[in-house]
């Protein structure tokens, strides 16, 4: 049985594992030491785990030589040669074809805005808003918003739902500097949707509470792999961050998120509450609780734009409702909903979330479960169900 480890890793493995030891280091304390000789250098390095993953895969032989600024760290702190340790002179200052260039990108932003029942049909009445074509679900209505560098669609679901649409065309060179832009523009288009549903409902109260993205590869500069490894970390660009408490210089952020993404790309990403949903040698695609990800490789076989755009309109609509009851639930109060929109109205949109249609393609059913999964709608919704269920009970 193969294991993944060959001899000649296996030599190099020991021999950094031994360095180590015979200082009666723990790899956290060599991880440390790392630190703090980069921290001299004023270079930038991923999080503590990153490093000791590092380490580990070293030791234990799943790398051979590690890349830059790693090699050098390690000759510095124990005092050798890196022919002696790694047994050939890496390529330091080498880097794989796709660490230049550019790719393209479509960027979705799902921002929901709660108005009520009362709220939702009042808007509708007044006009200005089409029954919106495409829909999961029936009673949606769509109107364009004008916006600067963006597409905006407002969609008005009847149980009291309004979300803004936002479609970004963008174009980086690396996966941190998407990170970045994301972390930097949610502020902003929330802030931007809320001063649009205010202007629009005459509602100075109203506010979004969040904003999920969906990130539609358009042109991508990796292959393989690497492009597997991309794709996942678009459904996750946060993981290349440190977290917002940790630092407001924004040149830092970026140097050390190159860091982890250089080593993620390289040794591969993995997270719990990843799930993948393309179709071997059709697509790429990957969801998760921030963000979904898809890449088409062969156009007219993947799935359409417009139909990962529905589901995410449906679930993000029914994720803010569910939430709304909720919360009133956990003020301590029975919630109050419109009576066309309880527990059975729930019962019903559970079905057609979870349960398969008999024309739905295998692709939509794996991009249904996968979204559904990672969102963990279903017991959110069941949970609400149940309190609007018990609320009538004891009426």
């Amino acid at each position: 049985m193969s294991t993944g480890v060959n001899s000649a890793n296996e030599d190099v493995g020991a021999l950094t594992a031994r360095l180590r030891l015979d200082r009666g280091w723990s790899r956290q304390r060599l991880a440390h030491e790392f630190e703090r000789l980069a921290r001299q250098r004023g270079e930038s390095l991923p999080p503590k785990d990153s490093i000791i993953k590092q380490i580990y895969r070293v030791e234990s032989g799943r790398i051979q030589i590690p890349q830059q600024p790693y090699v050098s760290l390690w000759c510095e702190v124990f005092g050798v040669d890196p022919t002696e340790l790694f047994a050939v002179t890496p390529p330091v200052g080498t880097a794989p074809m796709d660490e230049t260039g550019s790719y393209a990108v479509t960027s979705h932003k799902f921002i929901p805005v709660y108005l009520g029942g009362e709220g939702a049909s009042a808007l509708v009445d007044r006009g200005g808003l089409a029954p919106a074509a495409g829909q999961w679900w029936v009673g949606c209505h769509k109107q364009s918003i004008m916006a600067t560098d963006a597409s905006a669609d407002l969609y008005v679901w009847p149980w009291g739902v309004a979300l803004v649409h936002l479609r970004e065309e963008l174009e980086f060179d690396t996966l941190t500097e998407l990170a970045c832009w994301r972390r930097g523009s949610y502020p902003e288009s929330r802030a931007w949707v809320d001063a649009q549903v205010r202007a629009i409902t005459g509602d100075p109260t109203v506010s979004s509470h969040y904003c999920f993205s969906g990130y539609w590869l358009t042109r991508a500069k990796w292959e393989g792999e690497r492009l597997d490894r991309a794709v996942r970390l678009l459904s996750m660009p946060a993981q290349l961050l440190q977290r917002v408490d940790q630092t407001d210089d924004a040149a830092a952020l970026l140097a050390s998120g190159r860091q982890v993404e250089q080593v993620m790309m390289s040794d591969g990403v993995e997270r719990a509450d990843l799930v993948g949903f393309g179709a071997s040698g059709v697509s790429v695609a990957y969801a998760s609780w921030s963000s979904v990800a898809y890449h088409p490789l062969v156009t007219d076989a993947a799935l359409p734009e417009s139909e990962v755009v529905a589901c995410e309109l449906l679930v993000q609509g029914i994720w803010c409702y569910t939430r709304q009851i909720l919360r009133q639930v956990e003020n301590g109060v029975d919630p109050v909903v419109s009576a066309s929109f309880g527990w059975r109205f729930l019962r019903a949109v559970r079905s057609r979330l979870t349960v398969a249609a008999a024309e739905e393609t295998g692709q939509a059913h794996s991009m249904r479960a996968a979204v559904l999964e990672t969102s963990k709608l279903v017991p959110q919704l069941d949970a609400a169900l149940a309190a609007l269920r018990d609320t009538e009970a004891g009426a």
